[in-house]
């Protein structure tokens, strides 16, 4: 599996081809005559896959969380984080 540029505007897309290409796979001819034990590890790898495909794009999307100035705030919790995309208000 090749890795891809992700756009925020579908931040999914990645997982989304490897879900389509996983499903092609599952419904063609190549796997029927396969055991059940063979469709399984082909899951279990390729499903994997997909699944840290699914866990990076949401981290993607998340932002970068990135380590700023420590603040502390009016409830006394010290806070070392920041997102870009956030806004006081």
């Amino acid at each position: 599996m090749e890795a891809q540029v992700v756009t925020i505007d579908q931040p999914f897309h990645s997982a989304s081809e490897t879900f389509v290409e996983i499903t092609t796979h599952l419904s063609g001819e190549a796997l029927s005559d396969k055991t059940h034990s063979a469709i399984e590890a082909y899951l279990e790898t390729d499903g994997r896959a997909l699944l840290r495909l699914l866990l990076q794009d949401h981290l993607d999307n998340r932002g970068s969380g990135r380590v700023g100035e420590a603040v502390c705030g009016a409830d006394g919790v010290v806070r070392s984080q920041k997102r870009d995309h956030m806004e006081m208000g």
